[in-house]
This record gives structure tokens, C-alpha cells and sequence, in this order.
């Protein structure tokens, strides 16, 4: 910083310029950056000071960005009050140069997210994206990546591992919290065998059977039926085109859970 004086005897200072602000992203990003279908995982948990969950919600489904400024959300979403409901939730979305933006919901739903984009090789289309937020009963957190352009119950055959993170529940209440690692066996046409564990205060081994379908836009269904009777409700969206990977969630009336799986 430089010191003058002025003709009239009053002291001046000539600051020195400005150094240009670092530009994170590349400048690369618009809102068109984001366009077309792609896949969505939502999870929340009750926006509260007190570090015990009275509410949890775990969807999955697909994103669609119109490129301009129009985003719609379409999830089957579990909570501890209700297992399978399906949501439709729109509103508008923004990127900057930067590849961060906003999300705002403002239909089947109020929410604020903050946005980010990401893996955007042809610096004109990103493959995947982040989400932060909150609707004033959860604070969410999401992601998803671009779509295959179409999917069937052939392409999701074999035998997968998967993962999730679960919540035990007793009469709608959270009672624990624990993790589930296990194998899915899919026919690829509608036949599904389970074989999990859950790592709570003891591990335990569930198997379980039953039917699933995959709709054309790449999310399907399975309702499977262990031995003592419990049934699970299914949810999941295949994130690559030969079907190797994908995202789920499930819901029984003591458990629920959302992870990830990929072929063997």
C-alpha cells in the first residue's frame, strides 16, 4: 500500500490492486451443464438439536434438469411412519460458472439445496452432482449420476453385493441403528433371492425371496418375504447401462435401509 499527500495537506492512500479471485471449477459450468435424467438418492434425518433421530427418511429415484432452469424430482421415499411412497417434487435450479448453484423445491414439498456439479470431461455436460439441504422437518443430503438411456429386468441379472447403512424399528420409533452387507440374486426376468447381515448390537443372517421389475427408465421394484414372514419393499434405480450397478432402498415394519450395490 502506497501513502501520499494531497495538495490540501490530507494524508491519501493508493491501494494496491486487487488480486483476481481463484475461480474453483474451471469456469466451465451453466445451468445447462445439468441436463436429462439422472439417478437420485435423498436421505434425511429430522432437523433437531438432539442427537436422537425421531424421524428418518431414505428415498431413491431419478432427477431430470431440462438444461435451463426447471428441475423435477421423482423418488419412492421410506420413512419410519410410511415404507414406500412414491414423490414428486419440482421446482428451479441454478449453476455458476463455478459448477455450484441452488436447488429450490417449490411443488409437493418447500426445500432449499445448495448444488454441485461434477466428472464433466466434455466441460459441457457434468456426469454427476451433489446435494445439501433442508425442508424445516429433515436435513437432507443426495447425489446422483447421468442415466443410461434405457433399462430392462435382462440387463439386471446375476448375482450383486450390496451395502446400506439401517435404522431397526419398533412401532414407527427408531430403536437402533446399525449396517447391512449381503448378496442379491436376480433371474433378469422377475425371480430375486436375499442372503444379508445386519451388524447392530449382534449380527444376525436374513434370507428372504420374491419378484422384481425394472421400468424402461431405469428404476424398478422387489417385494421379498423371509422365513419368519417379514416382508421388504424394494426401491432401486440402475446407474449403468450394462446394469452392474445400482442404488436401493428398503422397508419392513422393523427395518429400514439405503446403499448401494454392484454385479460380482
Amino acid at each position: 500500500m502506497n501513502r501520499c499527500v494531497s495538495a490540501l495537506g490530507t494524508l491519501c492512500l493508493l491501494a494496491a490492486p486487487l488480486a483476481a479471485q481463484m475461480q474453483i471449477g474451471g469456469g466451465i459450468c451453466s445451468s445447462a451443464s445439468l441436463s436429462g435424467t439422472y439417478s437420485l438418492t435423498l436421505t434425511g434425518r429430522d432437523v433437531s438439536s438432539s442427537a436422537t433421530f425421531t424421524k428418518i427418511s431414505e428415498g431413491v429415484g431419478t432427477a431430470t434438469f431440462d438444461g435451463q432452469s426447471k428441475v423435477t424430482l421423482s423418488l419412492t421415499t421410506n420413512t419410519n411412519a410410511a415404507a414406500g411412497t412414491p414423490q414428486t417434487l419440482s421446482g428451479t435450479y441454478s449453476l455458476q460458472a463455478n459448477c455450484s448453484g441452488t436447488l429450490n423445491i417449490t411443488t409437493g414439498d418447500t426445500a432449499t439445496f445448495t448444488l454441485e456439479a461434477f466428472n464433466n470431461p466434455t466441460e459441457s455436460l457434468s456426469r454427476n452432482f451433489l446435494l445439501a439441504g433442508q425442508d424445516g422437518i429433515y436435513a437432507f443430503t443426495g447425489n446422483g449420476g447421468l442415466l443410461p438411456a434405457s433399462c430392462s429386468a435382462a440387463q439386471f441379472a446375476g448375482v450383486f453385493a450390496f451395502n446400506a447403512t439401517s435404522f431397526a424399528l419398533s412401532s414407527g420409533a427408531v430403536s437402533g441403528v446399525g449396517n447391512i452387507s449381503g448378496l442379491l440374486t436376480l433371474d433378469g426376468k422377475n425371480g430375486v433371492t436375499a442372503n444379508w447381515y445386519v451388524a447392530a448390537t449382534t449380527t444376525t443372517n436374513d434370507t428372504a425371496s420374491g419378484q422384481y421389475s425394472v421400468a424402461q427408465g431405469c428404476t424398478g421394484t422387489a417385494s421379498v418375504t423371509d422365513p419368519a414372514g417379514n416382508t421388504f419393499s424394494i426401491a432401486f434405480t440402475l446407474t449403468s447401462a450394462t446394469g452392474a450397478n445400482f442404488l436401493l432402498t428398503g422397508a419392513s415394519p422393523g427395518l429400514m435401509f439405503t446403499g448401494s450395490g454392484r454385479t460380482l
